[in-house]
C-alpha cells in the first residue's frame, strides 16, 4: 500500500505534492486585512482653516442642517464628501426637496478666494435655499 504523495516505482523516485493549504489562509487573511484598511486609508481628507470671530455663536447640528466646505486648494466637499459643483446643485437640491427647512453651514478657509464662495452662494440662491451660516471659531 503506497501512501499519500508518495509514488513508488520501479526506479523509485519520491514525488511530493505541495501543501497550499496555508498559502490560501495567509493570503485570505491579508485579503481581509487589506480590505479593511482601505477604508481609511482612501478616506479624504481636508484642511479648512476656518477664521476667528469675536461674537461667534453655536448652532446645534442635526438633521436639518448640511455642511458645505472650500478648502484652500479649492475643493468643495458636501458632509465630508468631495463633490464636483454640478455635484453639489445636484446634491443640495435633492436634499432641499426632501427638507424645505434645510440649513446651510459653510465653512470656507480663510485663504480661499472670494469668487469660489461667491459661486456656492450663487448655486445656493438658485435653488431657493436661504438659512445659510458661516462657521467660525470663537477666540
Amino acid at each position: 500500500m503506497a501512501s499519500r504523495g508518495i509514488k513508488k516505482d520501479s526506479d523509485d523516485e519520491i514525488l511530493s505534492q505541495i501543501n497550499i493549504i496555508p498559502l490560501v489562509d495567509i493570503s485570505l487573511v491579508l485579503l481581509i486585512i487589506f480590505m479593511v484598511t482601505a477604508n481609511y486609508i482612501m478616506t479624504p481628507s481636508f484642511a479648512v482653516d476656518i477664521p476667528q470671530a469675536t461674537h461667534a455663536k453655536n448652532i446645534e447640528q442635526n438633521n436639518d442642517v448640511a455642511t458645505i466646505a472650500i478648502s484652500h486648494a479649492g475643493p468643495v466637499y458636501l458632509d465630508n464628501g468631495l463633490v464636483t459643483r454640478s455635484e453639489l446643485k445636484n446634491k443640495m437640491s435633492i436634499k432641499y426637496k426632501a427638507n424645505r427647512d434645510i440649513a446651510v453651514v459653510l465653512s470656507v478657509d480663510k485663504n480661499v478666494n472670494f469668487k469660489n464662495v461667491v459661486n456656492i452662494l450663487d448655486l445656493l440662491s438658485e435653488l431657493g435655499i436661504s438659512k445659510l451660516n458661516i462657521a467660525a471659531t470663537s477666540e
